[in-house]
């Protein structure tokens, strides 16, 4: 079992250095979002925030997700958070600061969910933070996060990734 410990542990060390600093500007920019916006009960949430970044986008290596060569492009996941136009109007009707993008297209908050790290963590937050206030457990609020009441895999893709977050932040590379 201790072997087991340091091998999964050296193969974390190896993905992180790996990480590209664009990864981990991606990373850190989501995390600092994270830190500024809690829940009713006060607790933010940037390590689970950080770990559903590296398990959507690969810490925004690949922004477009969902995309079908038919479907429309703003029904595809956008940005390093892949948000859905959708989901970014449905957290605008239910964050005050956000309702702003309701005046903007769906190709215009598109184009910005696409190109606007802080909006994509913003937006990211506040819809993870409702989950967890309408929820009032982790494990459903992560699983509402890619669609679902109950996704165990996806789940346990965020825990794993949870690791190398943690792995991160102790080598120094966020903070």
């Amino acid at each position: 079992m201790r072997f087991l410990s340091l091998i999964l542990l050296f193969a974390l060390s190896l993905f992180a250095d790996a990480m590209t600093p664009k990864q981990l500007h991606v990373l850190q920019t989501v995390r600092d979002v994270a830190k500024s916006i809690p829940d009713k009960n006060g607790n933010t949430y940037e390590n689970t925030l950080s770990a559903i970044c590296l398990t959507e986008s690969s810490a925004g290596k690949y922004v477009i997700g969902d995309f079908k060569h038919k479907k429309s492009f703003t029904k595809a996941s956008l940005g390093p958070m892949q948000i859905q136009v959708a989901t970014a109007r449905h957290v605008s009707k239910n964050v005050k600061k956000l309702r702003w993008l309701n005046n903007l297209s769906d190709v215009q908050l598109a184009g910005r969910l696409l190109g606007d790290i802080r909006l994509s963590a913003k937006i990211a937050t506040h819809y993870l933070v409702l989950l967890q206030n309408q929820r009032l457990d982790h494990f459903y609020a992560i699983s509402g996060y890619n669609g679902g009441t109950t996704n165990r895999p996806y789940y346990n893709r965020v825990m794993k990734n949870m690791d190398l977050v943690n792995h991160l932040i102790t080598s120094g590379k966020l903070s």
